[in-house]
């Protein structure tokens, strides 16, 4: 299969929620606007981090609207190592039609043919950071990010990673009680 075209403009925005002792780590698919490229209802200032919408079907960005990768990890203990379980990507969307519906089906089996081939290539990831870097190169993603609590000195509220950075990222997030983040 053919590889994904890197897209600079795409990014995974890495979360963490804790609820009910189990904590559940995410990437959300996100870009950077672009005013050359993307078809926005307003004009966001050029770079800003925005969420794809499914509001065209023929959109830049309506295939990655709602789009996620995901992991839970057990917060009261109850496993041996703390580590991530249940590895998935999907969609989570407030609604769907059928035209979305095919949409996303269509998307989900691009990305699960991908996602093979880099199996393949590079055996089953052993990792949920191994996982996510996987889904990220099927969809030609190198880039994430963290928000943080207060503006940056680059003046947004983003931390940026890389693929290491990434990986540093889960691993600090893994253990039960993870640490502070920078």
């Amino acid at each position: 299969m053919k590889p994904s075209r890197p897209r600079p403009d795409l990014l995974l925005i890495l979360d963490r929620r804790d609820e009910h002792g189990i904590a559940e780590l995410t990437g959300h698919v996100a870009y950077r606007y672009d005013p050359a490229t993307a078809d926005c209802g307003y004009h966001p200032d050029p770079g800003a981090v925005l969420t794809p919408s499914f509001d065209r079907p023929d959109g830049v960005y309506a295939r990655y609207a709602d789009l996620s990768v995901r992991a839970r990890v057990d917060t009261d203990g109850m496993t041996e190592d703390g580590g991530c379980w249940g590895w998935r990507y999907e969609y989570r969307p407030q609604t769907v039609d059928l035209v979305r519906a095919q949409s996303m089906t269509a998307f989900l089996r691009r990305i699960a043919l991908q996602l093979a081939a880099l199996d393949k290539q590079f055996g089953t990831p052993a990792t949920y950071a191994d996982y996510i870097a996987r889904f990220a190169t099927a969809l030609g993603i190198s880039r994430y990010a963290v928000r943080s609590p207060k503006r940056r000195i680059d003046g947004t509220r983003w931390h940026w990673l890389d693929t290491d950075s990434m990986r540093r990222w889960v691993r600090h997030h893994e253990p039960p009680e993870p640490l502070p983040w920078p």
